[in-house]
């Protein structure tokens, strides 16, 4: 816990790590930075899920998100504190929801960054909005004069490498074989971060001439054969096994994402993960919790225009389940949100009054993405 600078404390902000597998307590750093507002007035609570961080668990069918909510309600109970703000990021926006559903009386406000409704079978859903992800990206860059004239023909260029046979790359850290679904990955990959995003058509100009030593370097130092460490946790699979929003179908996958430059690897991986699930015990999970049940408590939801991950289409019917929400859509920003002073003070404000009627926005017209690389 973060305590307040002011004591007694108005109430307590609990915040809940991505993933899933994010363990919430190693983020302690970075939270009380972006949370420096809300600090003054509320107590930063940061719990490890099962599975994670300081949290072990030997009893797989109990890391999934309905126990975790009920951990945290646990939690909330022996610290003492009355309704609770809620802070969920990326899958921690999917347990901020699951949490609401089982606790709606606990709740005081919930504020969901870079996630998607719990109704959204997220994987399934990948190579479409990956695809209008790097449409975006390249639409900037085409507005951009200095990157249009040196990258005209980005997305030809980039069919022409996933059309190529597999690649040999010496790095740093030793050679690398890049196949074309891993090519997919990494401009993926890349795409997630405003920063990321701004070297793509650059890695993939140099690619296309034979210089594959960007984006090698990027899978060496970022991805990797493992390519998400999460991955080898138990937590990890009790519930992207288990529970519904993760499934992972090849044929919707197929289906929702046809056209798209990640639409080969995104059904292996599907086909994988699938073959693998077979073989993990199913985790406790009840249906109701993922139902997106309509509630009067005011969430706030933070999204960005050019998320590969969870893009403001995955929050599509909101206002049925959300009648008291608020979506803000930040322009060119990618997965995650609360890198700017700008989007941190309207979280700020929101949670302090509970509500999001009125609330002025109008700073994220003004965040700025960082300039393309051109040489």
């Amino acid at each position: 816990m973060l305590p307040s600078t002011k004591r007694p404390a108005a109430g307590a902000l609990f915040y809940l790590e991505g993933g899933p597998g994010g363990a919430a307590t190693e983020s302690a750093v970075r939270i009380s930075t972006t949370f420096a507002a809300l600090e003054h007035d509320r107590d930063i609570v940061m719990v490890d899920q099962r599975g994670t961080g300081g949290s072990p668990s030997r009893d797989t069918r109990l890391l999934t998100s309905g126990v975790a909510a009920d951990d945290l309600e646990a939690v909330r109970r022996a610290l003492g504190y009355g309704t609770i703000d809620v802070f969920g990021s990326s899958y921690g926006a999917t347990l901020a929801q699951v949490y609401l559903s089982r606790h709606p009386t606990s709740v005081r406000s919930v504020v969901l960054s870079s996630g998607s409704l719990t109704t959204v079978r997220l994987y399934d859903a990948s190579p479409g909005n990956a695809e209008r992800a790097l449409d975006a990206i390249l639409a900037r860059c085409a507005a951009s004069t200095a990157c249009h004239h040196a990258f005209p023909n980005t997305r030809r260029e980039l069919s022409e490498i996933l059309a190529r046979g597999a690649r040999r790359v010496a790095t740093p850290l030793g050679t690398v074989l890049l196949r074309p679904d891993d090519v997919a990955w990494i401009v993926n990959w890349l795409s997630e971060t405003p920063s990321g995003a701004s070297t793509i058509p650059f890695a993939v100009h140099a690619a296309a001439r034979g210089d594959y030593l960007q984006l090698a370097e990027v899978y060496a130092f970022d991805l990797g054969s493992g390519r998400d460490p999460l991955q080898r946790l138990p937590m990890f699979w009790a519930i992207v096994c288990s529970e519904p929003w993760a499934g992972f179908d090849p044929g919707a996958t197929a289906r929702a994402g046809a056209g798209s430059y990640l639409l080969r690897a995104a059904v292996d991986r599907a086909r994988r993960f699938r073959n693998v699930c077979r073989s993990v015990p199913k985790g406790r999970v009840s249906a109701r919790d993922f139902g997106a049940i309509p509630t009067q408590v005011p969430v706030l939801m933070l999204s960005g225009g050019a998320d590969p991950l969870d893009p403001p289409a995955n929050l599509r019917g909101w206002r049925r389940v959300f009648p008291n929400g608020r979506l803000v859509v930040v322009p060119g920003r990618a997965h995650g949100t609360m890198d700017t002073e700008c989007v941190q003070t309207i979280v700020a404000r929101f949670v302090a009054r509970a509500s999001a009627t009125g609330l002025d926005t109008r700073c994220v017209r003004t965040i700025r993405t960082p300039p393309f690389m051109t040489g």
